[in-house]
């Protein structure tokens, strides 16, 4: 089958762009042609190309509204608009004359918040896949344009189709007695013959975007807190792009008024977050509204420990683990007092004393979260779709 995916953006770092790439690999084993389409010639493009698949770089932009969190983007707010749907009219045009000439059989857009993949499928008669793995204006405040009602109803047509990452996802966008949607959770990695085992573990770590969603904010909150418990606190490393953003400098302006720069450290982008880590007393995951998250799995598959806020995406998780072995896998917490105190219980003890937690952790996503057990699920819809046993 001839498949056209369509991305939101070309960053190699990213989740939704780590998932993709994982799909597409396995996919190509297994009789899957893909064409991908990106908004730029950026990042993963040029890997892409590389490798000899069909890649169509357009302008286009995601279907939310723009941002208006300066004084600056204010005044650019109807320009903006206005050129982003200019810019996206275009590329369905362009889109639709490729899936004729390409002769497509489903476009499969790997994110909710770009809807140009849709009109085109809608245009050529099509079907189309929402991959959906946000929550959207919860999680980037960002907002559906032109209202997430909009979106729901291209969830609803015939010869549209969604996959959500997490069961929690597919509630909150109201498909979950919708037969053209299942749940798929993302392929992180490949399977381990073994957990890799470290014993130098000496810091904590945050990875991930530095936006509100992901919440460092409150996790340097509980790490003021718990930095005040102790005169040698471990140190919190924070691997993530450091683009400069209005709440990027709120947090560097945090650490630095609470005289924690000797014990912080924003490192950027990292070319092996899986080594951190190997090497973390534990791993922090503090999103308000998580998706699914790829730091949670891939940590425990390195042998690392997880803290985890006790919501959404990384709830699910944690909860199939639990009706899985009837044990957890990670410690949770729901407040930020509560993480400051773990932060405390965490650093006191020996790696040795969570061994039992984090081989369990290990064996159960190293089952449940592979890359081909991923593939074979999303295919499989391919097939149902194509062949009308999507019920």
């Amino acid at each position: 089958m001839r498949v056209l995916y369509v991305l939101s953006a070309t960053i190699p770092n990213g989740g939704a762009t780590k998932a993709f790439l994982s799909l597409l690999n396995e996919c190509r084993l297994h009789g899957v042609h893909p064409f991908i389409m990106m908004p730029d010639k950026n990042g993963i493009y040029r890997q892409l190309e590389q490798e000899g698949l069909p890649v169509l770089a357009l302008p286009y932009r995601n279907s939310t509204y723009s941002y208006t969190r300066t004084l600056k983007e204010q005044l650019l707010f109807l320009p903006r608009m206005i050129a982003k749907l200019v810019v996206n009219h275009n590329a369905v045009d362009k889109l639709a004359a490729f899936i004729k000439e390409n002769k497509i059989d489903i476009v499969h857009t790997n994110t909710s918040v770009v809807n140009i993949g849709f009109r085109a499928a809608q245009k050529t008669g099509i079907p189309h896949v929402y991959h959906i793995r946000e929550y959207g204006d919860l999680d980037f405040g960002m907002h559906y344009f032109p209202t997430k009602k909009a979106l729901l109803k291209q969830l609803s047509p015939e010869g549209s189709y969604s996959i959500c990452i997490t069961k929690d996802i597919q509630r909150y966008y109201q498909l979950a007695d919708n037969g053209h949607s299942r749940v798929i959770y993302d392929g992180v990695f490949s399977q381990l013959a073994a957990m890799p085992v470290v014993t130098d573990k000496d810091y904590f770590l945050f990875a991930g975007r530095i936006q509100p969603a992901k919440g460092l904010d409150l996790l340097l909150t509980a790490y003021h807190q718990y930095s005040k418990t102790t005169a040698s606190p471990l140190k919190l490393l924070v691997a993530g792009s450091c683009e400069s953003t209005p709440y990027v400098r709120q947090q560097m302006d945090f650490v630095k008024d609470s005289q924690l720069s000797a014990q912080v450290t924003f490192l950027g982008e990292v070319d092996d977050i899986l080594a951190l880590m190997q090497h973390a007393k534990a791993i922090i995951i503090p999103s308000r509204n998580e998706g699914f998250g790829f730091c949670m799995p891939e940590a425990m598959q390195q042998g690392c420990l997880v803290l985890a806020h006790n919501t959404s995406g990384s709830k699910e998780q944690l909860d199939n683990a639990l009706q899985t072995t009837g044990k957890e896998i990670a410690l949770r917490y729901d407040t930020v007092d509560e993480l400051a105190q773990l932060l405390s219980e965490v650093a006191r003890r020996p790696a040795s004393h969570y061994a039992t937690m984090t081989e369990r952790a290990f064996r159960v996503v190293n089952q449940l979260y592979t890359r081909k057990v991923h593939a074979q699920k999303v295919i499989q819809f391919y097939s149902d779709i194509l062949h009308g046993k999507n019920h």
